[in-house]
C-alpha cells in the first residue's frame, strides 16, 4: 500500500520538476526572440537616423 503511495509521489515530483525545466526553455527561448526584436527595431532606427541625417545634408 504505501509503496504505491511512494511510486505515485516519487512520479508526481519527477513531472513537476520536468514542467519547470520545460517552463524555463521556453520562457528562455522566448526572451531570445523578444531581445532579437528589439535588436532589430534598434537598428532599424538607427537606419533612419542616418537617412534623415544625410538628407538633412543634402
Amino acid at each position: 500500500m504505501f509503496s504505491g503511495m511512494v511510486f505515485i509521489g516519487i512520479i508526481l515530483q519527477l513531472a513537476v520538476v520536468v514542467g519547470i525545466i520545460v517552463f524555463a526553455v521556453k520562457l528562455l527561448n522566448r526572451i531570445t526572440e523578444i531581445s532579437e526584436s528589439q535588436k532589430s527595431i534598434a537598428n532599424t532606427q538607427t537606419h533612419l537616423v542616418e537617412i534623415l541625417a544625410n538628407k538633412q545634408k543634402q
